[in-house]
């Protein structure tokens, strides 16, 4: 019998051509590729739902807001317009400029102006290290006395995730913009799941193992095992890092090295429902300042009732560390200092996202640490003609993006069709 069960293992064949893992922007953008081509495939997916860091929720108001991604970036050149526009999805292709608020008191626009010409100085100095071979940091480039330094420390931790002092010049200097961010109504978290609605996901399978160097690779999930011919691996590199799922044989140093270089930041949304339908004393986007303390806020956005505000670096860490009450208070507390204390009578229920603790994700999205050389491209390179590797931290040109996930997934299988 035992030996009955060796020849069994041995002549078991393949179960699919294709396994892809995990089901966000870049696995449900392979899959529609691969289902594009013919290919028959599962994507495997350890979470509850299918979108990855793209999540949109329902506040007791009834309006959706993302607890992830919100902006189509870049959007001339974003796959995810073209799909908007078939789904039926609303987005605005214009953003409000921020008003000031700056150490209790509104400031002139004089401010705004200075802070963005600051930021223009900085991605000035950032391109010319880069250019020059340099691999410092981001701050490394920047005036750190100036008066504009917090805000645009902030700033640039919402574009990355990680603070400044984290990040490379190269994530700065290669990132692909168009200066086009155009937010969802119905949420960008919605209309990934929509795009990949028709995909062969199976929900609440985390992969533990992977061995690819056997005839087939073998995928291990809670209930049994997988074969298949080629496995894309889509999740995010704080996955990867923590070996949560665990590889036969190890990865290269190489590879494990690439996973190091990009760690995931943390960025979070939090949100207060309006009570009120009444029209607030207040711009639509207020930039607030105040003892190193920065805030984007954003009022009502497509006119429907709620508030939120953006944390990203150390201090979205340390604030999701809090919990969620610590983080109402802190919210409630700069908007009374805005737009006084009435306003907290007219707040509902506090919601906020918290991706750091996320286990099927651990963080925002990747940053290249300072020092490292091409990282990104050292992630995407393929293994043994049998291990491909595809998400927002392998894309060239659009990585801390939905796009550039759905990219960088569909090349992957594309990349598969050419080598066989």
């Amino acid at each position: 019998m035992f030996i009955q069960y060796l020849l069994h293992l041995v002549n078991r064949t393949i179960d699919y051509p294709l396994i892809i893992i995990g089901a966000g922007a870049a696995g449900l953008g392979a899959s529609v590729k691969a289902t594009a081509h013919g290919i028959r495939h599962l994507v495997l997916e350890a979470s509850h739902r299918t979108g990855g860091r793209g999540l949109t929720e329902l506040l007791e108001n009834g309006v959706p807001v993302d607890f992830g991604c919100h902006w189509m970036h870049c959007a001339r050149k974003n796959p995810f317009v073209q799909l908007a526009d078939q789904l039926g999805f609303e987005y605005a292709q214009s953003n409000p400029a921020y008003r000031a608020f700056k150490d209790g008191t509104w400031a002139g626009d004089a401010l705004g102006a200075e802070r963005s010409a600051f930021l223009d100085s900085v991605s000035a100095s950032v391109r010319a290290a880069y250019h020059t071979g340099q691999r410092v940091s981001i701050w490394d480039c920047m005036e750190q006395e100036s008066l504009h330094c917090d805000w645009a420390r902030y700033w640039l931790s919402l574009m990355h995730s990680n603070d400044p002092d984290q990040v490379s010049v190269s994530d700065m200097a290669e990132f692909d913009d168009t200066s086009e961010d155009w937010p969802l109504r119905q949420g960008y978290g919605a209309l990934i799941s929509a795009s990949g609605a028709s995909c062969p996901v199976k929900l609440n399978l985390p992969v533990s193992r992977i061995e690819w160097q056997t005839k087939g690779v073998k995928v291990s999930v809670p209930n049994g095992e997988l074969i298949a011919r080629k496995v894309l691996i889509t999740v995010s590199t704080g996955v990867l890092a923590a070996g949560t799922v665990r590889f036969s044989p190890e990865l290269p140093d190489w590879k494990q090295q690439a996973i190091h270089e990009l760690p995931l930041g943390n960025y979070n949304n939090l949100f207060f429902p309006l009570a009120s339908t009444k029209p607030l004393d207040a711009p639509d986007a207020i930039a607030y300042e105040k003892d190193g303390v920065c805030a984007a806020i954003r009022i009502r956005p497509f006119g429907d009732d709620y508030i939120f505000v953006t944390v990203a670096g150390r201090f979205a860490w340390w604030l999701e560390k809090q919990g969620e009450r610590a983080s109402s208070r802190w919210f409630s507390e700069i908007l009374a200092e805005v737009l006084g204390s009435e306003i907290k009578r007219k707040l509902g229920d506090f919601r906020a996202s918290a991706w750091g603790f996320d286990p099927w994700v651990r963080g925002a999205y990747s940053s290249s640490v300072p020092g490292a050389v091409n990282p990104r491209e050292m992630l995407a390179q393929p293994l043994a003609r049998k291990l491909y590797f595809a998400g927002e931290a392998a894309s060239p040109r659009a990585f801390n993006t939905a796009h550039g996930a759905w990219i960088s997934g569909q090349e992957a299988v594309q990349n598969i069709i050419d080598k066989d």
